[in-house]
């Protein structure tokens, strides 16, 4: 079973220093974590609260860690929006982090598919839920402690053609390993927890 936590393997935040973070379910982004447990992990000045849009457009409630930096930049977004408690999504933006094995922002999906032990599933591009993956089909990545799912999302890479782009658009499924899918390089965007609420 894979494990998915944070860990905090070097956290230099002076001037020079050195960050890199492993998510994790557990600790600051644990199911019961709340906007206070987030302050108490990485600082008073690198927590802010703010109202969000989600990819439907609704505002939503949101803790932002390293709000200003675009590296270690990340969200939570909660089940409780007026205490800040119990996480709904946890969305790292930042390229400093990792998930499970090590996978990071621009991990290519080969990668993904060999960590997860099968072909998963996910959704087509350019749409409010483009990229976002649809299912684990019982792989490694779907069996994580903690009771949290990994939901990375996609993106084609940057090279890719209009033509293959459009192959792979839309709310549609694929398999991971689909030759559409291959022909498009498709990387990871960003990087997701999500706790189903109970």
């Amino acid at each position: 079973m894979l494990r998915l936590g944070v860990i905090l393997i070097a956290m230099g935040l002076s001037a020079g220093g050195t960050f890199a973070a492993e998510l994790a379910c557990e600790g600051p982004f644990a199911k019961d974590s709340d906007h206070k447990r987030l302050v108490a992990a990485f600082g008073r000045g690198n927590v802010v609260r703010k109202t969000i849009h989600d990819p439907e457009g609704v505002e939503v409630k949101a803790s932002i860690v390293f709000p200003k930096d675009l590296a270690r930049r990340l969200l939570v977004l909660w089940h409780d929006e007026k205490a800040l408690k119990r996480p709904a999504r946890v969305v790292l933006e930042g390229s400093s982090w990792s998930g499970p094995q090590g996978l990071k922002i621009g991990s290519p999906i080969e990668a993904v598919q060999r960590i997860n032990g099968k072909p998963f599933t996910l959704y087509g591009f350019d749409w409010d839920y483009g990229g976002s993956t649809e299912s684990w089909n019982g792989g490694a990545l779907g069996n994580l402690p903690g009771g949290c799912i990994f939901s990375p999302i996609f993106e084609p890479d940057d090279t890719t053609s209009d033509e293959i782009q459009n192959a792979v658009s839309g709310d549609t499924q694929f398999a991971s390993d689909s030759q559409a899918m291959r022909a498009a390089k498709v990387r990871i965007r960003s990087l997701h927890l999500r706790y189903p609420r109970e």
